[in-house]
């Protein structure tokens, strides 16, 4: 009974992952001062612990199932897709045509991305920038400057979009990013880097 309990905990933590994107989102309509904006970021760097240690724990328990794969991706898209974007937009008084297709780039590249992974067959390799490195890049650079500068400068958004238009090109990339784990860890991984 106690095993059973223990092989729910990396869906549990994947779950922790998913309400921390919700949270940022809800967060960022209500709050998109200075200190809601580094929050944020804050929550989002326990999102990304939190997505390693779903993955590390599943293999450990020996708890892999095609539902927590699925989980692990939604939880993705909301937290490292979609999140990060509503922190970067909150700021903005007033959001130009140009900058909309940018930012719905990311989190539909985003999207892509993680359907890839979920058909892929084999286990050695990412095709492409996992959306977890990308969100990880995307808020340390927005966290950055916020604690430098204290507020988005019209010079820092059009760098902020040139850098969120190149991780979208690399996620949605055919290039090859290797794992880190052995082939026969990788493989039997359920949670993971998407």
């Amino acid at each position: 009974m106690q095993s059973t309990k223990l092989k729910n905990l990396p869906n549990a933590l994947t779950f922790g992952n998913m309400a921390i994107g919700i949270l940022v989102i809800c967060l960022m309509l209500h709050n998109n001062s200075l200190f809601g904006i580094k929050f944020a970021c804050c929550l989002i760097y326990s999102a990304v612990i939190l997505d390693l240690l779903d993955g590390h724990l599943a293999r450990y328990l020996n708890a892999s199932s095609e539902m927590g794969k699925q989980l692990d991706s939604f939880a993705d898209f909301i937290t490292f897709g979609v999140a990060p974007i509503a922190i970067f937009v909150s700021s903005m008084d007033f959001i130009p045509w140009y900058v909309m297709i940018v930012v719905l780039l990311y989190p539909l590249a985003g999207g892509f991305r993680l359907a890839r992974y979920n058909l892929q067959e084999h286990c050695e390799y990412f095709t492409g920038l996992p959306i977890t490195a990308s969100a990880f890049i995307m808020i340390s650079i927005l966290l950055g400057h916020i604690c430098l500068n204290g507020q988005f400068t019209t010079q820092f958004i059009i760098f902020y979009l040139f850098i969120m238009l190149a991780l979208s090109v690399m996620m949605v990339s055919s290039f090859r990013v290797n794992r880190i784990l052995k082939k026969e860890e990788a493989c039997t991984r359920q949670n993971h880097i998407n």
